[in-house]
């Protein structure tokens, strides 16, 4: 079963040129969906398939001037549910010590994290998330502005 993760990008989306492109760049992007450009507050919320490859999508975000950042944030609902699952503590000690993520928050359904914006540092933190004995299931829509 594919997984999404709720991922919050920020992006350059001062025009409504910019908002066109960033939406036409993520529609295009393999594993994204339910895409909401908040031009406000200049960020793209998605999901998009975890961990999946973000590289392409960054990658044409970062050639066409439309991101600022090489961060993302990125949230994703797990299953607790069997045992041996890791408790909180553990969970925020072990996934702050991957090197490309920061920030990470564990609400006992949710993992939080700010992660490079790079396919291996997504793939690692999934790894992480699964050896924790936490399952990743898809999270809730993004919530339009």
């Amino acid at each position: 079963m594919a997984v999404s993760a709720l991922v919050t990008i920020p992006v350059n989306a001062s025009t409504p040129g910019h908002e066109a492109a960033l939406v036409a760049a993520f529609g295009s992007a393999l594993g994204s969906s339910e895409i909401v450009v908040d031009a406000l507050s200049a960020k793209v919320m998605l999901h998009f398939h975890f961990p999946g490859d973000i590289d392409p999508l960054m990658s044409e975000l970062y050639h066409a001037g439309l991101s600022h950042s090489a961060t993302l944030a990125l949230s994703v609902r797990v299953d607790t549910g069997r045992s041996g699952s890791a408790g909180r503590a553990e969970v925020l000690e072990r996934l702050g010590a991957l090197p490309a993520v920061s920030n990470p928050a564990f609400d006992g359904y949710n993992v939080s994290v700010t992660v490079a914006a790079a396919t291996t540092a997504m793939r690692r933190l999934h790894d992480e998330i699964v050896s924790l004995g936490l399952v990743p299931v898809d999270s809730p829509a993004p919530k339009r502005a």
